[in-house]
């Protein structure tokens, strides 16, 4: 009895490992490589810093992306952050987005990508 309990909970366990797999609007690793930042500032006078970047969709299907940027000083402590979404962006195709974080930020900043949700759309 215990071989089938432990064989019945190998294969739930397998079954949902593989529905994380998907690429119809689930989250996987590559939907991250899809968002770049291709410029990350703040204003010289201490507003709130900017981002901009582009959504490269190299999936079959149009897909609509939610994202978060957050601005890290060179220590690396997050100083601001944003969310930031693209409603479509067709197969192939690349869309820019620009996004301005929720508080003041002076300095060199960087920025980093993260909660990349990538929704396959009809």
């Amino acid at each position: 009895m215990q071989g089938i309990l432990r064989l019945t909970a190998t294969a739930a366990l397998g079954g949902l490992a593989l529905l994380g797999c998907s690429d119809d609007g689930g989250s996987s690793d590559d939907e991250t490589d899809d968002v770049e930042v291709k410029s990350c500032a703040a204003s010289p006078g201490g507003d709130k810093p900017v981002a901009q970047g582009t959504i490269a969709n190299g999936t079959s299907k149009a897909s609509g992306y939610t994202f978060q940027v957050k601005f890290l000083d060179p220590a690396g402590n997050e100083v601001s952050q944003a969310t930031n979404g693209v409603g479509r962006v067709e197969p192939g195709a690349t869309a820019t987005w620009t996004t301005q974080g929720a508080t003041s930020a002076k300095g060199q900043l960087t920025c980093k990508v993260e909660n990349v949700t990538r929704t396959a759309l009809p």
